[in-house]
Order: structure tokens, then sequence, then C-alpha cells
């Protein structure tokens, strides 16, 4: 599962990663929650270029009666991408990519969940694999354009904490998982859990528990329990 995650870096960093420009610069976000804006990176056909938009997080399906679905599909399933009807279209002909510093998953403690924060160990940004939707609107209403990030299996690092986390494609492979014409099958070899030993994990303050807290001190490291998590593993 992804449910939260953070986006803290240069305007030029991201520029210079997508290979695109940003026109407008970035707060930072230390405690990015479900039903907020995102900034994601899709493919634009009519220009032949990739943009950056923002989408909402939750995804909609175009077939969608109401709005009420997307809190329920923050999330889509690697393994049933093309099966399922929720998602089967977007992961055809919309798929995205999420800027990230890292993210969040929670371990259960007793009667308490420690949350940790998930990076990779050179801290630069990186892409979590999406799909979007847009749906229309009504009379003198903006379509809603939604996304899902998309989980697979936890690495070793991550399987002590959750058995899913969210895909992260390299960006030798931007191109071909934006480029609607890839072959579904060359799309499933990116959907594989991130090297372990690129990654690192460590606990954090309980402050990132509430989406309301948008603060630097969620990325703060707090004092291990014994045995617990990714740092405490024998």
């Amino acid at each position: 599962m992804c449910g939260r995650f953070a986006l803290v870096t240069e305007k030029k960093i991201l520029e210079l990663l997508f290979e695109l420009e940003l026109r407008e610069e970035l707060a930072p976000r230390f405690n990015i929650a479900p039903s907020q804006a995102v900034l994601a990176v899709r493919f634009d056909p009519a220009r032949g270029a990739r943009e950056a938009a923002w989408l909402k997080w939750g995804l909609v399906p175009a077939w969608a009666r109401d709005e009420t679905i997307g809190p329920k599909l923050i999330n889509a399933r690697a393994e049933t991408l093309a099966e399922k009807p929720s998602f089967r279209d977007a992961f055809l002909r919309r798929r995205a990519l999420i800027p990230a510093s890292g993210f969040f998953e929670w371990q259960k403690d007793g009667p308490v969940k420690q949350p940790f924060y998930i990076r990779l160990k050179d801290e630069t940004p990186f892409a979590l694999g999406a799909l979007w939707e847009r749906r229309a609107a009504g009379e003198g209403e903006q379509p809603l354009e939604t996304c899902a990030i998309i989980t697979t299996a936890a690495n070793g690092l991550l399987a002590p904490l959750h058995d899913r986390m969210p895909v992260i494609i390299g960006k030798e492979a931007f191109g071909r998982w934006l480029d609607p014409g890839t072959d579904p099958a060359a799309l499933r070899l990116l959907l594989q859990p991130f090297p372990e030993k690129m990654m690192t994990a460590y606990p954090v303050s309980r402050l990132v528990n509430n989406p309301a807290n948008d603060l630097l001190g969620c990325l703060a490291q707090s004092a291990p329990q014994a045995g617990q998590g990714p740092t405490g593993r024998k």
C-alpha cells in the first residue's frame, strides 16, 4: 500500500529528472495524503511531449456515477491492472509518473502503529508509477482529473513493515512507461519491487499520522525500539 508520501526538492532537479519545464515553483510537501492534489508527469499526444499536471489522488473512472469511489481507489495492484474494470483502460492509455522524495509505511507495534519514512539512499527524488483518469464535467465545470498509485510486492527492506510497496519507475524507463503505444507485456516488466539495496527506511514522528500536519517534523527520525522495522532487523 502507499497512503502517504513526500516531495521535498528543488524545481530544477525535477525538471532535469523528468525532462520538462515546470511553470510554477513548488512548495515542499512533507505529508501528501489521499484526496489532495499531487504533481504528476504524463504524455500529451497532441504536443508529442511530456507535461506536468495536478491530479486529485483517488482515481475516479470515467464511467463512475460520482466521485465517492475515489477514496477507495488510491492504489492499484500491479498484478490485476489489466483485468480490473477500474484500472484496465487507464493502464493501457493513461499512465503517469508521480514525483516523490520518499513515502511512508506503518508497522504495528502493540496497540499503536509506528510510521517509517522510506527513501533512496542517495536522497534523490524518484518516480512512482501511476494511472490517471479524466471524468467529464457538467456544464460550466472543469473536468475532474484523478490518479492512483500502483503497488507491487514489497522488497526485503519493506517486508517487515507491509507486504506491498509502491512501484518505482527508473529514469531509463520513463519513456516506455509514458508512451501510450508501449506493449502491455513490456509494461508489466516494469512493475517489479525496487532494489532494496538502493533504499533506506527509518522510524519517524507520529506527526505524520494526521494529514493536517504538513511539516518538516514529519520526516524527523525518531528513536527506534529494539527489533523494530527494517533498521531493527537482525
